[in-house]
């Protein structure tokens, strides 16, 4: 009776054995697969510019920029407005998300319409009117000026003026809840947007 209740164990634990075995090559083979779709898909661009689209419907901005990532903001010729990551894996620079929204029709000096993000960075545009800082939950935000596009792009899209504000999510202690402020020199409130 013992060598069958040996034998049964046997069996039972040879079982559990080739299970866990299995599993461990299909969890193997599943991360190896997204190592390699990670990095070495896309177009492996050799350097961030060539990875972005190249027709002149795009007027691009440089953002933040680190060894593996570069984000650009972006108009587009037919009124949108948004950002574009470029990311380098084994094969060179491809392009990676993407978020884009119509622009907005005019802005007021020191007035913010509207906010956007792609998950990772909250954005947005300003017309500032003098020296004034752009907060979200109290913390500074970066901004860009857009002083490298032309007079002429400026003019067509009715962007003169404008300044690209934007502050990275991991910054926040809450990224559900955005409130937005204008601030002038002495700290006094301008505007505000809650979202």
């Amino acid at each position: 009776m013992s060598r069958v209740k040996k034998a049964a164990g046997d069996s039972v634990r040879g079982r559990f054995t080739r299970v866990l075995i299995f599993t461990v090559i299909v969890i193997g083979l599943a991360v190896g697969y997204n190592f390699v779709s990670v990095h070495f898909s896309g177009d492996g661009k050799s350097s961030p510019e060539e990875a972005l689209p190249q027709d002149s419907n795009y007027e691009w901005i440089e953002g933040p920029r680190s060894e593996k990532e570069v984000r650009y903001f972006f108009l587009y010729n037919s009124g949108n407005f948004g950002t574009q990551v470029v990311t380098k894996n084994f094969k060179g620079w491809s392009l990676g998300s993407r978020t884009s929204s119509p622009l907005p029709k005019v802005l007021d000096e020191n007035k913010i319409a509207t906010a956007y993000s792609d998950s990772e960075v909250l954005f947005g545009l300003i017309k500032p009117g003098g020296e004034v800082e752009v907060t979200v939950n109290g913390k500074g935000t970066k901004r860009i000026p857009l002083t490298s596009l032309s007079k002429e792009v400026l003019d067509r899209l009715n962007v003169a003026g404008y300044e690209i504000w934007y502050i990275d999510l991991s910054e926040l202690t809450d990224s559900k809840k955005f409130l937005i402020k204008v601030l002038d020199e002495n700290n006094s409130l301008l505007n505000e947007l809650s979202i």
